[in-house]
């Protein structure tokens, strides 16, 4: 009887024995995986930092080729530009000079008394003395002149070089830039006398070319008011 107890002693002591190893065992493995799992989302934080860095070169890549590709194909229009610059006085057709044809002036837009602005037939000429369409900016200022000086501009008027283009008309011995100029919403003239100061530059070229213009415009008739108002 004492053998069987001391048996059953030694077999309990074991088996406590055993469970305590299988515990700590456990917990030294459970202790692992916890201290493993910050290092890991650590580096999943970090490989992800790591591939987008890698995009964003990718993309700084694309941008730098486009961007050296882009400085290519201006250095290649520099190089065309300078070789035309010492062409273009002896061989390219470029305007020297604009005219005003003799249709400028007041124009009447509305089909009332009185003129609604000035319209402009502007006409580059080159060393031929021939009326030539060329590419270019075209700015007008009427001017005022019996205003007072400070005073004297009276409105302006500005056409880049996608507007100037539908502005030609070439129809038979018609060749010119019709360049309409309405006075400004609510405002006329002081005087019937309007200088107009014309300035084409040309692309091509890069000359700026100027010319004036003096016209009689006409007032809409004044508005008799009754006696006693």
């Amino acid at each position: 009887r004492r053998q069987i107890a001391a048996r059953l002693h030694r077999t309990r002591s074991g088996d406590i024995a055993a469970c305590a190893g299988t515990s700590v065992v456990l917990g030294l493995l459970l202790s692992t995986a916890a201290c493993n799992t910050v290092p890991g989302e650590k580096f999943q934080a970090v490989q992800r930092d790591l591939f987008a860095s890698q995009e964003r070169v990718r993309q700084l890549e694309s941008e730098l080729a486009a961007q050296q590709q882009t400085n290519r194909d201006l250095g290649r229009q520099i190089a065309n530009l300078s070789r035309t610059r010492d062409l273009a006085d002896d061989i390219l057709i470029i305007p020297e000079r604009i005219t005003l044809a003799s249709m400028s002036g007041g124009h009447n837009d509305d089909g009332e008394v009185g003129d609604d602005g000035i319209v402009l037939y502007v006409q580059p000429i080159d060393r031929d003395q021939h009326v030539v369409k060329a590419a270019g900016t075209i700015r007008v200022r009427l001017l005022d002149p019996q205003n007072p000086p400070d005073r004297t501009v009276f409105a302006e008027y500005y056409f880049d070089l996608q507007h100037t283009r539908p502005l030609w008309y070439g129809r038979l011995m018609t060749n010119h830039f019709k360049v309409w100029c309405p006075w400004p919403a609510g405002h006329l003239p002081a005087h019937n006398e309007i200088v107009a100061h014309v300035t084409f530059t040309d692309l091509l070229s890069g000359k700026s070319l100027t010319t004036t213009g003096t016209f009689t415009v006409q007032f809409p008739l004044q508005q008799t008011r009754p006696a006693g108002e």
